[in-house]
Order: structure tokens, then C-alpha cells, then sequence
């Protein structure tokens, strides 16, 4: 298959401007390029979009091997490539299911497959359980990668859909290799009709389906607005939360309704390394041969380039990293990535700036002048749960939501099991209760498997919530810090539960569940808490239709 990048560079000496005030989006450091001397000719720029065996990875490990050959090539420390296209977003199509647009993020990476555990799972035969990866790769490149799947993963271009198997026509990925992936490039997984798309933007409001639109509470509601507002300037945001009340989500927010072209980038305070050259290649990036079988890397500051880049648990800064940060923040010193020769003339990244912290600035620890920077600007104090449990309902349903889209679980709790969640405590705060939903629904979806029930709409009832929570709690050791189950919330009715076994429920409990019900069979079963085919069984012996 051919591909854009079989095209020469195209005047690899001229510069590339950016619009006035904005940095480039998908510019990416090289500290090496080949010279091709002179423009392609349109036919040949025709003729690079045809499929052919000469990929867009094959010039690439070309060029590679050109630098190390070092006959063909020379040093442009300035040079930035502008050539490859880089996604921002997935469009996953699924068959039977409604289309699927995942956003992309370069902290994260993205698995393929039949396994529930999959970041986007595909129901279909042909799709191996872990099928494929996508990740972003320290060259700035978004690649694939093939975990050894039965039925193979294929890459190509959209406009080269011409026969009724796609794959005559895709190149065939082969496993325990990167595949470079640039915007409007298509991935098969296995056949034709499990497929995911590469696209240059988000479209707005169509992310993993529709969101579940609920009223909030009056301190989301102000947070809604804070957040908006940081989206219409671009001061830096410093954000202060308990861990787990979602100061890496609201940081995204910021950053994607602000409209920027750039990353979001996020810098780990506690992880990064105290000694200089180590800090200087993680911040700035390197160039090929800066130490020993160094491969060029782009720096987490290039990377937030016309983008956000976020200082999150900003209080684990070692000294040495706060010193480079001021230098950076007041613009002095070398901006040069490691190795990078003494005429590096690049302009300095810019970007938005967004810090994070489980306690105020002033208990940091920071050096006065960093403290005062990141302070220069908007503050958002993050609500913990406990003051916002009428959101838990909608919070819940949004989890829901996102397991049906992405995950293709099809999953509803009992009413009383969403009146425990709100009043239980949590001090993981929101990660802890969407870990607690995404794992009931997880365990009682395998117990439809273990019972030889078909997939289908999994019901959640108190018991499963309260066994799950439990045994967490042994785990982790201690009494269990919940509120009893059988307290109620002012205003919140809880309906009577029968818990009995399926061996001693009666014609007459079975009964009275339909007829409260109107005769639905789903949400009976939840109310007697049993299996919807152990209640159709238990109709069958007692001859109920």
C-alpha cells in the first residue's frame, strides 16, 4: 500500500511558519533528515497515494538507514517535520452497533479486541480477544501494533474501498512490529467489518455516542462555569482536589472546549527524574546519537507545543525540575533538546499551562518565585463527593453509559443499589466509585457466563453491590465504612426486597414481583435478586406465563 509519505520532502531547507500567535500543531523535532534536493512533481504526488508495497514504515526504516549510512544526510536542528498528519481522534466502527468516536490522548494507550478488559471491544468473531494496540510513540508518531492476532490487522486508505473484501487491497500488518498511523488512514481488524478510523479532528458532540443529560448539582453546576471560563482565556489554571475527584479530567475539559490545535500533555511532578541530563531529554527531548544508541525523542515541552501541558501532583517537583521550570516560565536559558548542536536556533515551545495539587500552594514546598507563577492566573477547587452526592445518580449512569459504548456491556443497578452507592462513603472519591461500577457490572456479567445465560442486559441489585464492597473491604482490611444499607435518604423511597433463595421463592412471591412490575420479567427478577433466566425457570416450574 502507498501512502503520503512516499512522497520526497519538499524543500527541506525552507522554513515553516505558523499563523501569526500560533504555534504549529503537528510539528515534530528530527535532529536528522534526508535531503532530496527539489520539489515532487505533482504525478508523482498523485502516484504516492496509489497502493503499492512501498509503505509509509518501509521509507521510514529507509531514511533510518540512510542517517546511519551518513552519506545522504545532514544535521537540521531547526528543521521540523510537517509532513505527517497527526489524529486526534478514533471513529470506531462496529457491526450491528452505532458508530463510536474515541478521542485520542498521547498519555494513553488504546487495545483492540474481544476481552471486556479492551479499551473498545469488538463483539465480532474475526477479532482476536487482544487484537491490536495504538500508542503514541516518543517520536511524536501515533503507531499500531498487532498482538499476534488469529485473523491479522490490515492497513489502508479510506478511498481505496474498490472491492467487497477490503482486505485485497490493505497492506497486512505483521505482529511485534510499529505501524506509523497518520490521520485518515484505516485499520481492519481481522475483516471488513470491524474497523477503526484515524481522524485529524474531534467532532464535537458525537464522543463515545450520546451523554447522558441529567440536571446537576449546584456545586457542579459552578464548576461547569469555572471550567468554561479557564476555556475562554488562557492564563494558567492551577486546580486543587483530594486525589481522585478528577483534577486530570477537568484538565482535559479545560484544554479540549479551549479550542487548541496542540496536546495535552501531562507531566507526572513525582515521576521525573533529579538528574540534568535525564531531566533535559524528558523535558526537551534529544537528539539521535546524544548518548549511546540514542534514537531522536521528542521533549514533553515540544510535545505540549500550541497545546496544554499539565503539572499534575505539582507538589512531588524535585528542586532541579523547579529551577528549570522558572527558567522556562521566564523564558531564559537554553531551549536546545540534549545533544543538539551549539547553532540551534528553534523557537521556544509555547503552551497553556495547567498545575494540580492535593493541597494549597502555599503547603507545597515550591520555591517562591515557581508558587507565584503558577498562581498567576485562575484557581478551581475541586468538590469532593461527599459534597456533591446528588450527582451520584447521573454519575453512575454516565459510567453505564460509557461501558455500553465502548465496552458493550449492557448493564442497569436496581434503584436501592443506586440509594447505597449515594450514601456510602468514598474516600477515593469519584475514581473509586466508577472503579466499584465498572467492577460489579464486570463480575455480574461473568456470572451470567458461569450460570450458561446468554449476554445479555446485566442487572445489578443491592446484594451484588454490597458482596462487592465487602470483600473489597476485607482486602484492604478494616470495618467496612459504608452506611447500612437499609437507612434511607430524605425524599429517596426504597423499595421492599425479597431476598430469598431461587429454591424457595414461591408462585405467589413471583407473582406479586410481575404484577408491581406490569409484568416485567427484568426488572422482577432484580426485585427477587435472581438471574432473569433462573425467575423465567422458576415460571416455567409453576406453570406462570
Amino acid at each position: 500500500m502507498a501512502s503520503r509519505d512516499d512522497k520526497s520532502h519538499e524543500g527541506a531547507e525552507k522554513e515553516q511558519h505558523s499563523p501569526p500567535g500560533r504555534p504549529s500543531r503537528s510539528r515534530t523535532f528530527q535532529s536528522v533528515q534526508t535531503v532530496t534536493g527539489g520539489a515532487s512533481s505533482p504525478a508523482a504526488s498523485s502516484e504516492s497515494r496509489e497502493l503499492s508495497a512501498d509503505t509509509r514504515n518501509e521509507r521510514l526504516g529507509r531514511e533510518s538507514r540512510a542517517t546511519e549510512s551518513g552519506t545522504e544526510t545532514r544535521l537540521l536542528p531547526g528543521n521540523w517535520d510537517a509532513a505527517y498528519l497527526e489524529p486526534k481522534a478514533l471513529l470506531v466502527q462496529r457491526e450491528g452497533l452505532e458508530d463510536l468516536t474515541v478521542p485520542l490522548y498521547p498519555d494513553r494507550s488504546y487495545v483492540f479486541g474481544r476481552a471486556p478488559e479492551s479499551t473498545v471491544v469488538f463483539s465480532h468473531d474475526a477479532v482476536s480477544r487482544q487484537h491490536g494496540r495504538l500508542s503514541f510513540r516518543e517520536d511524536h508518531r501515533w503507531v499500531y501494533r498487532d498482538l499476534n492476532s488469529r485473523n491479522g490487522s490490515f492497513m489502508g486508505r479510506e478511498e481505496a474501498r474498490v472491492s467487497s473484501d477490503e482486505r485485497l487491497r490493505f497492506q497486512r500488518m505483521g505482529p511485534s512490529h510499529d505501524w506509523v498511523l497518520e490521520a485518515g488512514d484505516v485499520v481492519l481488524l481481522g475483516n471488513g467489518k470491524s474497523r477503526i478510523t484515524l481522524l485529524a479532528e474531534v467532532p464535537q458532540g458525537l464522543v463515545a455516542g450520546a451523554r447522558v443529560k441529567q440536571a446537576v448539582s449546584a456545586v457542579t453546576a459552578q464548576l461547569e462555569r469555572a471550567i468554561d471560563r479557564c476555556a475562554h482565556h488562557h492564563l494558567p489554571v492551577f486546580l486543587r482536589g483530594d486525589s481522585g475527584t478528577g483534577k486530570t479530567f477537568i484538565a482535559r475539559e479545560i484544554h479540549s472546549r479551549s479550542g487548541l490545535d496542540g496536546n495535552f500533555v501531562i507531566l507526572n511532578c513525582g515521576r521525573l527524574p533529579q538528574d540534568s541530563s535525564a531531566l533535559s531529554s524528558e523535558l526537551l527531548g534529544h537528539v539521535k546519537g546524544a548518548f549511546t544508541d540514542a534514537l531522536p525523542r521528542v521533549g514533553k515541552l515540544y510535545s505540549a507545543n500550541g497545546g496544554t501541558l499539565f503539572l499534575d501532583e505539582v507538589e512531588f517537583l524535585p528542586a532541579i525540575a523547579q529551577d528549570f521550570l522558572v527558567d522556562v516560565l521566564e523564558g531564559t536559558g537554553s531551549f536546545a533538546p540534549l545533544g543538539a548542536p551549539a547553532d540551534f536556533r528553534e523557537p521556544p515551545p509555547r503552551f497553556r499551562l495547567i498545575s494540580a495539587s492535593k493541597v494549597p500552594l502555599r503547603q507545597t514546598g515550591l520555591r517562591p518565585d515557581l508558587a507565584q507563577r503558577l498562581a498567576a492566573g485562575d484557581f478551581i477547587i475541586l468538590p469532593t463527593l461527599e459534597e456533591r452526592r446528588e450527582d451520584i445518580p447521573r454519575l453512575v449512569e454516565s459510567f453505564l453509559h460509557r461501558l455500553k459504548v465502548e465496552q458493550q456491556y449492557d448493564a442497569e443497578l436496581t434503584r436501592d443499589a443506586i440509594a447505597f452507592l449515594q450514601r456510602a462513603d468514598w474516600p477515593g472519591q469519584i475514581r473509586e466509585l466508577e472503579s466499584t461500577v465498572k467492577t460489579v457490572v464486570a463480575r455480574e456479567a461473568a456470572q451470567q457466563l458461569l450460570e450458561g445465560i446468554e449476554r445479555q442486559r446485566v442487572i445489578v441489585t443491592l446484594e451484588a453491590v454490597t458482596s462487592y464492597l465487602e470483600q473489597r473491604e476485607l482486602g484492604f482490611g478494616g470495618p467496612l465504612s459504608m452506611a447500612s444499607p437499609r437507612t434511607t435518604l430524605p425524599g429517596v423511597e426504597m423499595p421492599p426486597s425479597v431476598r430469598k433463595r431461587p429454591g424457595d421463592l414461591t408462585a405467589r412471591d413471583i407473582q406479586e414481583a410481575l404484577a408491581k412490575h406490569e409484568g416485567n420479567r427484568t426488572r422482577a427478577a432484580a426485585e427477587l435478586g435472581v438471574a432473569l433466566n433462573t425467575l423465567k425457570a422458576r415460571m416455567k416450574a409453576f406453570g406462570i406465563e
